[in-house]
């Protein structure tokens, strides 16, 4: 795969969405489980709002790049489908699948992060990435692999190697409640010695405990080349106990 040095301003935009951003779990719209639906980008072509099926339930939800829209209901099978209506050979609506995935059963506040595929490749429209959102409770930066190469994170003194699909979350505040730490972003570049690490980009970023990001390394057709994404928003508040 042919990578270049991603640019940091985009990496630095992470910061400015966080202010506008809300809690999940503060969301008392919907007492059950619940997911959230993002993509790295919005193929020509497709609606937004984007139509999402529970069952036999059909919801709307807008999809954004950098931030998430209103929560979906999840049912107990954890079947989540991103639809497009179409016309059967009967004339009647349809419904043709542009992600499907399954949330497991134990996760009650999950995010589904969506990569779309080439657009003529067979199959789906979007892959589909779910993230369990009860485990990132805290401050921090937890990092998604979704390329065919091997990352290399630092922040700080923190050092983590995400392989392709895997996830690492660094969260290098401690007991502090913010932060200010350099950070550089490597990958992995195979040859014929084996491999080698280039270095992507590499700044100082603000680490705050009342916000957590996710940030997503994708293949972006685009600009054919790894790109990321960042979707920051703040931990939640812990819940009151009852008297």
């Amino acid at each position: 795969m042919k990578i270049i040095i991603v640019q940091i301003c985009c990496f630095l935009l992470l910061h400015q969405w966080a202010v506008a951003q809300t809690s999940p779990s503060e969301d008392k719209t919907i007492s059950g489980r619940k997911t959230w639906v993002v993509s790295t980008s919005i193929p020509k072509g497709i609606d937004n709002p984007l139509k999402i099926l529970v069952g036999e339930k059909l919801h709307e939800t807008r999809l954004y790049m950098r931030s998430m829209g209103k929560p979906i209901p999840v049912d107990s099978t954890g079947i989540v489908r991103g639809v497009k209506i179409v016309k059967d050979d009967a004339g009647r609506d349809a419904y043709e699948n542009l992600f499907y995935c399954t949330i497991p059963e134990q996760v009650r506040e999950a995010l589904i992060i969506l990569v779309p595929g080439p657009k003529d490749a067979e199959g789906l429209r979007f892959r589909s990435k779910i993230i369990d959102l009860s485990e990132f409770k805290v401050g921090g930066s937890l990092y998604v692999n979704l390329v065919s190469t091997k990352l290399g994170i630092r922040i700080g003194d923190y050092k983590k190697v995400i392989s392709p699909g895997g996830m690492e979350f660094i969260n290098p505040l401690g007991s502090e409640e913010k932060g200010v730490f350099p950070v550089w972003y490597f990958y992995e570049v195979p040859n014929d010695a084996g491999s080698e690490w280039k270095l992507m980009t590499s700044s100082k970023m603000a680490v705050y405990k009342s916000r957590r990001e996710i940030c997503v390394f994708f293949y972006n057709e685009k600009i054919d080349n790894v790109d990321f994404r960042g979707i920051p928003f703040i931990t939640p508040q812990p819940r009151q106990r009852q008297p």
